[in-house]
């Protein structure tokens, strides 16, 4: 009889496993022990060399609806492209960002909650859904959602506005010294930052970074993988999407830095033109452990200001990241328009006016609710074939549905992973050789594989013995939505999801009878 060993849950903290491949080997849990002390030292991190980050430019397809010459948004959405620079650190100094990111979070959350907004910033913060339960779960996108949505709601008899900002290229345009400042204030450290923080505070304005592609034609004759644990090999991967399926750990070694150097295929970022020496004082790099926290840092006084001025006129603000929203009373639609464009430029930042969306919410006495209409910027009309927008879901004043395009991207995720298993199930030449691996599709796209549960592993030295591990699967699209059908009241989400199955089944009868 196999047996099974359950192991407690651990609290996350700021120590991080990441298995993406860099300049050294990854860690492993045992290297807590050294690293702890290192990275808790104030004198080693103020003299810290941190390695290059690693550039990557991901091209993510979004299919959004057209603007129109006269601002009105078209009925059908149209294919895009929108490219995000990704930097990686080296493991190392993903975990002293980490470390820091959690002091200054701690300080963070004391800065807000003296200043009264602690429920206006909703992304890259832990808020328990229920404080005053110890296990209860963290509020996520939906919970925040739905706070906007309810607020709508519960203001019967009140005509509402909504208006929802976008700004522009937000990391990229993070004033250095304004951020420098903050740092500064929340952890009260005077006139200066201590050297430890400001070695991490220099790491991160002033960065250098390689180039994902030249990295890896360099040294992809030697791309050190894992075959067996602690079994490391230097092997040739003819192509960079080969990497994890050969288990890649790293592109080289440490002592390979002073070839990189050579090589030239270090690029310097802190320079905006090298030739004048003008340094570069803006833009902190996404994909850092403490770039998300130094957002939230970078807009306290921002918020405050947001906050008050729509308490003061019977509303609400909230920003998730660098999306915010303002609802209040319809009659102060101009001033919180006018006031949000105006006040983002006290922090050397910019409204994105293309993504500004105004919507009317008046209330109907006959229907007891609101009803939504979006309201055309450049022609000041108010039309109604559009809903409110929200972190993935759309509301009309009274139900709330799961944004269509998260839909379609799900059943054409679906229809791409069936054509791929068709691929793969007549081409390859191994015994399995056309049988469909159904497992894994049930378990991605269907409700089988909905249920989020811990993972168990087999124990590295005994075959009969089990290990309940601290991964998880984190279930699905389906468990996405079933989460939203029991949070937000008055939705439709039940019925955007009711043919999945069906479509599922349809797919795969096709591949069998082939």
């Amino acid at each position: 009889m196999k047996s099974v060993i359950h192991k407690e849950k651990k609290n996350k903290d700021w120590f991080r496993l990441k298995r993406y491949p860099h300049v050294g080997l990854q860690l492993e849990p045992k290297d807590r022990v050294w690293l702890e002390p290192y990275v808790k030292d104030k004198d080693a991190i103020a003299s810290h060399a941190f390695y290059p980050f690693i550039h990557r430019q991901l091209k993510v397809r979004k299919f959004r609806k057209e603007i129109r010459h006269d601002g009105a948004r078209s009925t059908l959405r149209k294919p895009t492209t929108k490219e995000r620079e990704i930097y990686f650190s080296n493991h190392i100094d993903s975990n002293v960002f980490s470390y820091y990111s959690e002091l200054l979070s701690s300080a963070y959350e004391k800065t807000i909650k003296d200043l009264d907004i602690t429920n206006c910033i909703t992304a890259y913060r832990k808020i328990k859904l229920h404080p005053e339960k110890e296990k209860s779960r963290n509020k996520c996108n939906v919970d925040f959602a739905n706070d906007v949505f309810q607020f709508i709601k519960s203001n019967k008899g009140t005509d509402l506005v909504a208006i929802t900002f976008d700004i522009k290229s937000f990391f990229d345009n993070l004033d250095h010294q304004l951020l420098k400042k903050n740092w500064k204030r929340i952890i009260n450290s005077g006139a200066d930052l201590p050297p430890n923080h400001y070695n991490v505070y220099r790491n991160i304005t002033k960065f250098s970074y390689i180039e994902e592609d030249e990295l890896f034609d360099h040294f992809k004759n030697q791309i050190i993988v894992e075959r067996k644990p602690k079994n490391f090999k230097e092997i040739k991967i003819k192509k960079k999407n080969y990497l994890r399926n050969k288990r890649a750990v790293a592109y080289c070694s440490k002592e390979n830095i002073d070839e990189i150097r050579k090589l030239k295929l270090i690029k310097a970022n802190k320079y905006l033109d090298v030739s004048r020496k003008e340094l570069r004082r803006k833009g902190i790099p996404q994909g850092s452990p403490i770039s998300a926290t130094l957002a939230n840092v970078y807009m306290i006084d921002f918020d405050s200001k947001a906050n008050e001025l729509l308490r003061k006129n019977g509303g609400i603000y909230q920003r998730y990241s660098d999306d915010m929203v303002a609802i209040c009373p319809i009659q102060y639609e101009k001033i919180i328009i006018e006031h949000f464009l105006t006040t983002i430029k006290d922090f050397k930042l910019e409204i994105q006016t293309s993504k500004t969306q105004v919507f009317h919410f008046p209330f109907d006495y006959k229907t007891d609710r609101h009803h939504c209409f979006e309201k055309n910027l450049n022609t000041n009309k108010i039309q109604n074939n559009t809903l409110f927008e929200y972190l993935g879901f759309q509301f009309d004043g009274f139900n709330t549905l799961i944004k269509s395009s998260s839909v379609a991207n799900y059943y054409r995720k679906m229809k791409r992973s069936f054509a791929r298993s068709r691929f793969y199930t007549y081409h390859n030449k191994t015994t399995t050789k056309g049988q469909v691996f159904k497992t894994r599709l049930y378990k991605k796209f269907t409700h089988v594989g909905a249920t989020r549960r811990r993972i168990y592993q087999r124990h590295p030295n005994k075959t009969d013995l089990f290990i309940l591990s601290h991964k998880y699967d984190w279930g699905n699209f389906i468990t996405y939505a079933k989460l939203a059908e029991r949070t937000i009241p008055d939705n439709k989400i039940g019925g955007q999801l009711k043919n999945h199955w069906k479509k599922f089944h349809e797919l795969m009868n096709k591949i069998e009878n082939k």
